[in-house]
């Protein structure tokens, strides 16, 4: 495909004029990097200092405080070109999603509690917020933040790039006869990797099953603009209403991190119960997140859970997680993507949790 993805996204569903130009100037002006080096610096000479101790450190407070002004000046700048453009985008959505012949929606779904704890990223009303009816504001939110402020990192144009990425790091090496004829992508959001998955297997039945209906009408927006037949569920990953078996293969991408140690069990055993023997479970996260390796991944780890509401970052070392897997009835994997010890934005610091079906 000679056009981005990204780029036919980005024509209809994001905004096409600007916002407050001048808290965009202002956003523009902030340099968080240099606060951040600084903290790093005092994790790298003092490697054996208490982690406490670090992140109550001068140097902690100066790039905390930063950094939590420009997330929420972020957020500002995101809503006010939001709101410039609002209509227009509502307008090309709702006639996307008329059909609705692939959008399972549930709006008595039970939220479990410890997603409504906090506002993961400091987002305006949280991942969850949803007014009903045909509302895709929170998925708009999400993806303009990503848009505007993530440009050459992992997160920048995930359909583009993902998927590819990872079948030629990891599906590849691992799994090169896979070809699933029933995909499910678990915490699908606003359906990147669902659609990416879609790509990789066109003639797969692909599935994406979120707690959040104004994601997914979203995610089924931008299926419909990209002519994909991906389905959309709204469910609880802990407990998918799929029958036994159902599925090839399933996945999540940054899934893990954002949930406790109790749902991260039952999700493992959700994925055992869904896929057919010999089935694959593949779900991708940070490494620095999962398993960070050295003082620096630790610093930058706890400062996401404490101040940019990623509650449950601090996730169960990977040999439970490992045990999970095979409590649950599959074979684990446990890989990395890269250096473990990397700090930047590609992908070498990205791990893999998977599994297959015995």
């Amino acid at each position: 495909m000679t056009t981005k993805i990204s780029s036919i996204v980005a024509e209809q569903l994001l905004p096409q004029k600007g916002g407050d130009s001048e808290k965009e100037h202002q956003l523009s002006e902030i340099k968080i990097a240099p606060y951040l080096n600084k903290l790093l610096e005092r994790a790298s000479s003092q490697p054996s200092e208490p982690l406490g101790k670090i992140l109550a450190s001068n140097e902690a407070r100066e790039y905390i405080a930063k950094f939590s002004f420009f997330q929420n000046l972020a957020w500002e700048v995101v809503d006010a070109r939001i709101n410039n453009d609002y209509q227009r985008i509502m307008s090309f959505a709702t006639n996307a999603i008329s059909d609705g012949s692939g959008l399972h929606m549930n709006p008595q779904l039970s939220i479990p509690k410890h997603q409504k704890m906090t506002n993961i990223h400091r987002m305006p009303g949280g991942y969850l917020s949803d007014s009903g009816h045909q509302d895709i504001l929170a998925g708009l939110r999400y993806l303009n933040y990503i848009s505007l402020f993530s440009k050459n990192s992992p997160f920048d144009s995930f359909s583009d790039n993902l998927v590819p990425r990872i079948k030629e790091k990891f599906i590849q090496n691992k799994f090169a006869k896979l070809n699933p004829k029933r995909v499910i992508d678990l915490g699908c959001g606003i359906g990147h990797n669902t659609i990416s998955l879609k790509n990789l297997y066109p003639h797969a039945r692909v599935i994406g099953v979120d707690l959040g209906g104004a994601m997914l009408r979203y995610g089924y927006a931008t299926a419909r603009l990209l002519n994909q037949e991906v389905e959309f569920y709204q469910q609880n990953a802990d407990y998918t209403e799929f029958p036994n078996q159902q599925f090839d293969l399933v996945t999540s991408f940054l899934l893990l991190h954002e949930i406790p140690k109790t749902s991260m069990k039952r999700i493992m055993s959700e994925c055992a119960r869904l896929l057919r023997p010999g089935g694959v479970m593949i779900h991708f996260d940070s490494g620095m997140f999962l398993d960070p390796q050295t003082p620096q991944a630790k610093v930058i780890r706890d400062i996401q859970a404490l101040y940019n509401n990623e509650i449950f970052i601090v996730s169960p070392p990977l040999s439970t997680i490992e045990k999970m897997i095979e409590d649950s009835g599959m074979e684990p994997i446990i890989a990395k993507i890269g250096d473990e010890n990397s700090l930047n934005n590609g992908l070498k610091r990205w791990q893999i949790v998977a599994g297959v079906k015995l």
